[in-house]
């Protein structure tokens, strides 16, 4: 089962071209930076308002705290990483090789939704992850093919991600350890800190952090790992609140 459902706009010339891609060579990170409107909304803005404005503009994967929605097939050109937000010597700043001059004919765009006080919760990130580490598996790439637009335009964005790196290497790390969770477990030396995981996360992370507890890999924080979690707390010192983070992963590797 895929990490996003499809709901595709109609093809226009505005937001989805219809223009097959010629390679994917990276994956762009971008935040929506439209507080309180979740995937579902801007699949309905893109299909709609941003036309009727004649805008383009659009991204493949839009995700927030309850799903991720691809809105613009995958083998298909979005209107995502293509601006002029800087000029070098007169020409468009494109900080990405592999993708320039025309970052939109050779990756893929992913959307994080922002809450209503203009955050990206950890819910929506975590998912995020999930999303980012079926498409490396799709397109055979790793979180080293993973940048952000700002990465490749010099655009704010995900500004979260631009204004703290760390968030943004602890979000590759996170997807690293996805895809190479058997690297991980023979390791002898504390690796990288992955992601926080709480009551009620879906996906990688908790089947990762159930791996590591030695109970079902449901992918789902329930009950019984609320409790794996706070007795591991306990045995090793740690406050028994059931939020695996820094201190818990570190414990744990």
């Amino acid at each position: 089962m895929s990490n996003w459902r499809n709901d595709f706009v109609q093809k226009n010339k505005y937001t989805r071209p219809g223009t097959l891609l010629n390679s994917v060579k990276k994956i762009v990170l971008h935040w929506t930076a439209n507080p309180g409107s979740s995937a579902a909304n801007h699949q309905k803005y893109f299909n709609g308002t941003c036309i009727h404005e004649q805008r383009a503009a659009s991204a493949h994967i839009f995700v927030d705290d309850n799903e991720a929605v691809c809105i613009v097939p995958l083998n298909e050109v979005a209107y995502h990483a293509n601006g002029n937000n800087e000029m070098v010597n007169g020409v468009p700043y494109r900080g990405v090789p592999e993708i320039a001059p025309n970052a939109n004919l050779k990756s893929i765009g992913v959307e994080m939704c922002v809450q209503k006080d203009g955050t990206i919760s950890q819910a929506t990130i975590n998912r995020t992850v999930d999303v980012f580490v079926e498409l490396c598996k799709m397109y055979k790439l790793t979180e080293n093919d993973i940048v952000r637009h700002y990465d490749v335009t010099h655009k704010d964005c995900p500004s979260p991600f631009v204004n703290n790196g760390k968030l943004f290497e602890d979000f590759k790390k996170s997807i690293g350890a996805l895809l190479r969770p058997n690297e991980i477990d023979v390791k002898t030396d504390k690796p990288e800190y992955p992601g926080i995981v709480k009551s009620g996360d879906k996906g990688g992370l908790v089947k990762l952090l159930q791996r590591r507890l030695g109970i079902n890999e449901t992918g789902i924080f329930d009950s019984n790992t609320v409790k794996a979690v706070k007795s591991f707390q306990t045995k090793n010192g740690l406050v028994p609140d059931s939020v695996v983070g820094k201190l818990t992963w570190g414990k744990m590797f």
